[in-house]
């Protein structure tokens, strides 16, 4: 259940603040109409440094029950994220401080990212670590301000009233058909992912099992392999070892 959510906003003097109004108009009226016991927070951020302390600030206020929504309004691009005064940080380093979040909320933490090109990030996590968070919401072209303010406007009154991000998501969709945002589960992504992966593997058991031991930092027992019958079951099991140390318990 949904019981916290962080709004940063970095962007340049001229940008319309999209974080700040849907923050003031939407999230705090509506957590406080619905009666919802949600802890909730708007940050503005100029720089790389204030960024970073500010997420900081949120894992040390993170506990193993919570649930967490980051919300984070800035530009994008293919392999980094802008702030305000023009600093940079790669998609890759960002990956490292949620996947402190995501460790310590035991993989609860939802990513939404109405940055451009937001949806690269998921392209850019590291199969060897644990997983950053549990899901990630982005578009998939630039949207406009007006469109980040009227499609997370919706999203959100659902969120707060659900405290569901995914009941949320589907309520939404039925309000907003032609939306651009998607929310991407990462266990459900990379079961289909991997497991499609893998069946190309499945007839070549020591290349199997060399490739993904390393692709994937996990240890397959060719004892255990051999004993497997089916594809499915070879699939099922590599998955299993990958996502049991993958996913934050």
């Amino acid at each position: 259940m949904i019981n916290k959510i962080y709004i940063i906003e970095s962007l340049r003097p001229s940008d319309e603040l999209t974080g700040e109004k849907l923050y003031r108009n939407i999230i705090e009226k509506n957590i406080l109409s619905e009666q919802k016991e949600i802890d909730h927070n708007y940050i503005f951020t100029e720089s790389k440094i204030e960024f970073l302390n500010e997420i900081e600030n949120i894992l040390n206020n993170t506990k193993g029950e919570d649930e967490i929504i980051i919300h984070i309004e800035a530009h994008g691009g293919n392999e980094e994220m802008q702030f305000g005064n023009y600093e940079l940080i790669k998609w890759t380093e960002l990956e490292t401080y949620l996947i402190k979040i995501n460790s310590a909320c035991k993989n609860k933490l939802h990513l939404n990212l109405a940055t451009c090109h937001g949806m690269h990030i998921a392209e850019k996590i590291s199969l060897t670590k644990t997983a950053p968070y549990k899901s990630y919401t982005s578009a998939l072209r630039e949207l406009l301000p007006l469109e980040i303010f009227e499609d997370n406007s919706i999203f959100y009154k659902e969120i707060i009233k659900t405290q569901n991000i995914f009941i949320s998501y589907v309520e939404f969709c039925k309000q907003r058909p032609k939306t651009q945002l998607r929310i991407k589960d990462i266990e459900t992504g990379m079961k289909i992912i991997l497991g499609l992966q893998i069946s190309m593997f499945v007839k070549s058991p020591s290349i199997l099992k060399d490739f993904f031991d390393h692709y994937l930092n996990i240890e397959i027992d060719n004892l255990k392999l051999n004993e497997l019958n089916t594809e499915n079951e070879i699939v099922e099991y590599i998955l299993n070892l990958f996502l049991s140390r993958y996913l934050p318990k």
